[in-house]
């Protein structure tokens, strides 16, 4: 199967616009956080491998947000291989929107009308998704077992292509519902989208490269030309102009071409639904003996079609087409509107349903039953029908007929409806009013409007199943200064059959309504003025005149401009218009015109929140050359640079319009660093940089990016990037000449010395060796500070920093413990600190232990009292003479008392 789809990626390559926010074309699938024991999680998996769906950014996929209709039309147009273009101009499409092609291919392809205007944009409803994909795939039947939504008690309240959409959906397996509801109002989300589209197709090849699927669908591109295969279900594209199928069977078939100019079935074999959808082209299809349909629909398009053959059934779900039928059939179906359908005489029909409005049906041939469900349709000929059903009062019925049942359950009148409801109702509370309602059986199931009034204004409006639901009013009055508090409650109950001609019952009550003594901006109207025409580079200067009973109260006014806050501050009611001058951004592809609004918002003393607004158009001038505004710039940098290596910077520019010619300047840590000329869509901008390296030279850098232009107008324009780079340095021994192994070579353990002071006091290692060796030796610690006690040398060395960067910052003569009482050596942490260790006429002090409580320490020379007195029991120091501690000078152990932390290493070697 992965063959067929890899084929089909190229088609595809456009949707990550559509769906993916981020491109994340180098995330592996198992990166993203969002998708594991998701309930889609492999049907992700697979739109993510074929390019259906990207990651929404770098580490989700955001399997659960919504997407919106232009999204999902995108996708059917791609997929479905849509190359026209329609008459998009009631949409209003922004100028440059991504999406403007797409839409024009979906209007042409018949998968969007005018009745989308307003919702590109905006999170597409499932129901919404139900009946694109309907169109898209043509899978919505003339007579769908609609028995299938029973088990979702929210689908009592669909009606028309949504209904059908959904049953037609539901009883192929493609939808299940959610959570028991099938939610048709709810956001689709990307995860129901992608799993919808392949329950119907999960293939996508080239007719010429197809040899055969069972199962699941396969949409084909370019024409087809099948020989002894056996398929699923397969879709046709719109680039499908030539098709043959010869002993070839498939459990559907569904020709979506743009252009048909040939479709011939031959040989031996059967299909089980073949749908006629070619958006031009006639079809004649006569089939041989040996060919069986189970059912032929003729679904959306032009063209007429002649068919002659085996079929158990034919639907027509299509309008404004023309359809013969040479051939006796169990059923014939109509669902589309103005359609004309002739039976030839010789022919035999089971039972013939129309559903759809305004077809014109000549029956020359003899039917058994006829159904009118629609309005406006036409049934002649010189047939003959045995039962007549009519659910319509509007028809033409000038055939042949036997019996005729006529329509009597098409209104309402038998429904009584009573009101309870409050006399009186406090200001600002919540009418709840209830409608009775007395359904007699015949009426029970009718969908209904209900519909709720105060003194006449319309307040809500729901629907209402008879027999089901009692319907509650939920409103409150709108106060203005001319409210009517004696007033009245009115419920009308509203039911449109399937004529289109309504009926209603109702019922009132009287109520008295309180109402507030501070109204606000009740009744308050504004006017917006502008100037019908903007200059480029004019300043804009619009006004606002409020109109309301009200004087001096204090508002809060804003003003919007396409959308966006501008400008806000303190309006009172009375004062005189409110004013905003205003200067517009422009650049390229902005749209000729602009919407100004204005927004009073008011709190009344008892709390309410009001606003009320007002909203004109401008028509605007743009300048002719606008340059690099609304460009942007990213910089693609490494986030380590090693020491030595050469930086190399690259800015990633997006820009409304190529072909400017720039100057792109390159700054590294505010020093200019190179300029280029950059033309827009020809030049990638590129910084090759080499650092001077310095052993205390800042480790983090900062890069930018300035891009320039001047308009022909002489308007000076600059976008800006910035990234940092964190720099590695050479080290310590780079910089020293020092070598690593002669240093491991050169400092030992044992002591050296001849156990007098001034040997001590003329021999160490140097800084460069000691700070090389602690470096080498890779010791951390959990504080800024590092011990090294040399016993060599005798030295307590203080280092700060951290693992492999330690600076050394003070170095301590010391006296360790004697042969017979020697420091313990390794590496430990100090512990605690006390004041003085006291020995009666002597002490020590003050104390830092390490190693725990063992009772090694670094603390002074042994010293009588008071402390500090400079008269000392044992002073000597620089050798080994102490009883395992470390002897120090008073200035050093007050240092390390004062300044070394509690966990701080300790290296004893």
């Amino acid at each position: 199967m992965k063959k067929f789809l890899r084929k089909g990626i190229p088609l595809l390559l456009g949707v990550i616009l559509a769906l993916g926010a981020v491109t994340s074309a180098s995330a592996a699938y198992e990166d993203f956080t969002d998708v594991k024991g998701h309930w889609a999680q492999e049907t992700l998996r697979q739109a993510y491998n074929d390019g259906i769906l990207q990651g929404y950014d770098a580490q989700t996929m955001a399997p659960d947000r919504s997407i919106t209709t232009a999204q999902a039309v995108t996708i059917l147009c791609r997929v479905l291989h849509v190359s026209g273009q329609g008459d998009t101009s009631a949409f209003d499409i922004p100028t440059g929107a991504w999406y403007a092609n797409d839409v024009a291919k979906a209007v042409y392809a018949g998968l969007l009308d005018e009745s989308a205007v307003g919702t590109l944009e905006k999170p597409i409803t499932r129901g919404q998704a139900f009946c694109l994909f309907g169109r898209a795939f043509q899978v919505s039947t003339a007579d769908p077992d609609l028995s299938v939504l029973d088990q979702f008690p929210d689908a009592a309240y669909l009606t028309g292509e949504t209904q059908r959409a959904a049953a037609s959906l539901v009883e192929s397996g493609v939808v299940n519902g959610s959570m028991g509801l099938l939610q048709a109002d709810r956001s689709l989300t990307r995860a129901e989208f992608a799993t919808i589209l392949y329950r119907l197709a999960d293939t996508y090849t080239t007719g010429s490269g197809y040899t055969g699927k069972t199962g699941t669908g396969t949409v084909l591109s370019g024409n087809v030309s099948l020989t002894g295969v056996t398929a699923g279900n397969l879709w046709l594209s719109h680039s499908a102009s030539n098709v043959s199928l010869t002993d070839t069977s498939a459990a559907q078939v569904v020709v979506r071409s743009d252009k048909l100019n040939s479709f011939t079935l031959s040989g031996t074999g059967s299909i089980d639904k073949l749908v006629l959808a070619a958006r031009t082209g006639d079809v004649d299809l006569t089939l041989p003996e040996t060919y069986t349909l189970g059912t032929l629909t003729v679904g959306e398009g032009t063209g007429q079609v002649y068919f002659a053959g085996s079929a158990s059934q034919v639907e027509v779900t299509g309008s404004d087409r023309t359809i013969s039928i040479d051939s006796s059939i169990d059923c014939l179906t109509v669902s589309g509107e103005n359609n004309t359908i002739v039976l030839k005489q010789g022919c035999t029909v089971g039972e013939i349903i129309i559903r759809g409005a305004g077809n014109t049906v000549k029956l020359n041939a003899k039917a058994d039953t006829l159904l009118l469900a629609g309005p406006d349709n036409t049934v002649s000929g010189s047939g003959r029908v045995g039962a007549v059903t009519l659910n319509t009062n509007r028809y033409t019925l000038t055939v042949a007929k036997g019996t005729v049942t006529k329509w009597t359950n098409y209104d309402i009148a038998g429904v009584q409806v009573s009101l309870t409801a409050p006399d009186t109702l406090a200001a600002g509370a919540e009418l709840k009013a209830t409608a009775n309602l007395t359904v007699p059986q015949e009426d029970v199931g009718k969908l209904c409007t209900a519909s709720w009034y105060i003194n006449g204004e319309l307040m809500s409006q729901s629907s209402v199943i008879l027999g089901k639901d009692t319907p509650v009013s939920a409103i409150t009055p709108n106060y203005t200064h001319s409210f009517r508090q004696d007033g009245t409650v009115q419920f009308v109950l509203t039911y449109t059959n399937s004529d289109g001609d309504s009926d209603s019952q109702e019922a009132s009550a009287p109520i008295w309504m309180e109402t507030f003594s501070d109204l606000g901006l009740a009744d308050a109207e504004i006017t917006v003025s502008l100037p019908q025409h903007l200059a480029a580079g004019q300043t804009l200067t619009a006004s606002a005149q409020v109109s309301t009973p009200e004087v001096g109260k204090v508002c809060t006014g804003t003003w919007y401009v396409d959308g966006r806050e501008v400008a806000s501050g303190a309006y009172t009611l009375g004062s005189g218009p409110a004013i905003l001058t205003y200067n517009y951004d422009y650049y390229y592809g902005m749209p000729e015109t602009s919407t100004v609004s204005y927004r009073l918002t008011y709190t009344t003393q008892d709390g309410r929140n009001q606003q009320v607004s007002g909203e004109s158009t401008i028509s605007l001038e743009n300048f002719p050359d606008n340059g690099i505004a609304r460009a942007a710039a990213s910089l693609s940098a490494p986030t380590t640079l090693e020491a030595g290596k050469t930086l190399e910077v690259t800015a990633q520019l997006k820009y409304p319009e190529a072909g400017k010619v720039c100057t792109g300047t390159w700054y590294v840590d505010g020093k200019q660093a190179a300029v280029q000329t950059i033309v827009l869509g020809t030049d990638v901008p590129k910084l090759t940089y080499q650092y001077t390296y310095t052993e205390n030279m800042s480790l983090t850098s900062e890069i930018k990016f300035v891009l320039t232009y001047t308009t022909q107008d002489g308007r000076s324009q600059q976008v800006a990037a910035s990234t940092k780079v964190t720099l590695k340095n050479y080290d310590y021994f780079y910089y020293h000449n020092i070598d690593p192994q002669q240093v491991l070579n050169t400092v030992t353990s044992g002591y050296a010395g001849n156990y007098t002071l001034a040997w001590a006091q003329n021999h160490d290692y140097s800084k460069e060796i000691k700070t090389a060796w602690v470096n080498l030796k890779g010791y951390s610690s959990k504080t800024q500070y590092l011990v090294w006690v040399n016993l060599t040398y005798q030295r307590v060395n203080i280092f700060t920093g951290s693992q492999g960067n330690w600076t050394l910052v003070r170095t301590c003569l010391c006296g360790s413990g004697k042969a017979s009482t020697p420091t313990i050596r390794g590496v430990f942490t100090t512990s605690y600190k006390q004041t003085a260790w006291d020995y009666g006429s002597y002490y020590c002090g003050p104390i830092v232990r390490f190693n725990g409580s063992s009772g090694y320490a670094f603390h002074s020379r042994l010293e009588y009292w008071p402390m500090n007195s400079d008269r000392y029991y044992d002073a000597r120091i620089g050798f080994p003479v102490s009883h395992g501690c470390l002897r120090m000078y008073n200035d050093d152990i007050w240092y390390m008392y004062n300044n070394i932390p509690n966990g701080t290493t300790v290296v004893v070697y």
